[in-house]
């Protein structure tokens, strides 16, 4: 009985060091998990900072601009029409809006135009887009395999001028040179946005933006290397915490097995004993003696039986 009450605390105890250790190890990895998240939105917070202050004094720069070329141009204001508005907007970006870049040469700043379309510089992404509005031309990227998605936010603050901060999607692989094993990185573009009032009597007013992709940011700003630092050592405790768990695995089925043969050596002895007690007694000289006297009552007996 004490053997068996044994054996089941000893059981007892290995379920419980299993739990325990299966969960200090999850709950490791929930850290990992943890310090990753925080990192992460500490790190877009700090870039949508930035990237604000940013174009916030690009937007003074356009107005100062806007002057400037009112007066270089010899433009009236009363009198100007949208292709001249267009061509101070298309110079605005070549001389300001394009050197813009936030950590990475794809953090790039853009222009939307008073008519809601988008400024062009030469990049391909958007020379089939040119002349449309932000809402038809984002619209049309979102019907491309691995295209535009999530810009609801984005595309509300550009149409009703409002300054914001926030994320999209314009194509689905942007940034994976920089995402590695981070796949869901990829695509997703931190940024902000605001508006630039040149000219309120005629209502003219830019949108000017500046997203950076959100694995390069990861990247770039060593966030990443913190979370791989830390996933590497975590990796480091779980296989030092299996090893240590399996050699105890090991050492309880050896005490097991030693525990095992012990028990059946004891049998063995007991019988063994049990055997020679036994030789000892039918060797004995009294044992001889009454086998003897068994068998005379049982010849007596049988010769009694046959008279």
């Amino acid at each position: 009985m004490s053997k068996k009450l044994s054996q089941k605390n000893s059981d007892s105890t290995f379920y419980i060091l299993l739990i325990m250790t299966i969960g200090l190890v999850l709950f490791g990895w929930y850290n990992v998990y943890w310090e990753y998240f925080s990192l992460k939105e500490a790190t877009i917070k700090a870039t949508q900072a930035s990237a604000l202050e940013i174009v916030r004094a690009t937007s003074r720069a356009a107005e100062v601009y806007w002057q400037d070329q009112l007066i270089i141009e010899g433009l009236d204001p009363a009198s100007i029409t949208p292709e001249q508005v267009r061509d101070i907007e298309q110079k605005f970006l070549l001389d300001y809006v394009d050197p813009i870049e936030l950590l990475v040469p794809e953090g790039n700043a853009w222009i939307i135009g008073s008519d809601d379309s988008m400024v062009f510089d030469d990049s391909p992404d958007f020379q089939q887009y040119f002349g449309m509005p932000i809402s038809e031309f984002i619209a049309k990227q979102a019907t491309v395999p691995g295209g535009a998605s999530d810009y609801d936010q984005m595309l509300s603050d550009v149409q009703t001028r409002q300054e914001g901060t926030g994320w999209y999607i314009w194509e689905q692989d942007k940034g994976k040179d920089y995402a590695g094993k981070y796949m869901w990185e990829k695509g997703i573009e931190i940024g902000a946005w605001t508006p630039a009032v040149v000219d309120e009597g005629n209502n003219i007013k830019w949108m000017i933006g500046l997203t950076t992709p959100l694995a390069a940011i990861m990247k770039e700003s060593g966030a990443r290397d913190s979370v791989n630092h830390t996933i590497f050592f975590m990796s480091v405790v779980t296989v030092v915490i299996g090893i240590v768990f399996y050699s105890f695995v090991i050492g309880q089925r050896r005490v097991r097995a030693l525990q095992k043969e012990v028990a059946e050596l004891r049998i063995e002895i007991d019988m063994t004993r049990k055997q020679q007690d036994v030789n000892k007694i039918v060797n004995s000289e009294y044992f001889q003696v009454l086998k003897e006297r068994a068998a005379e009552l049982r010849a007596r007996a049988e010769a009694h039986g046959r008279k």
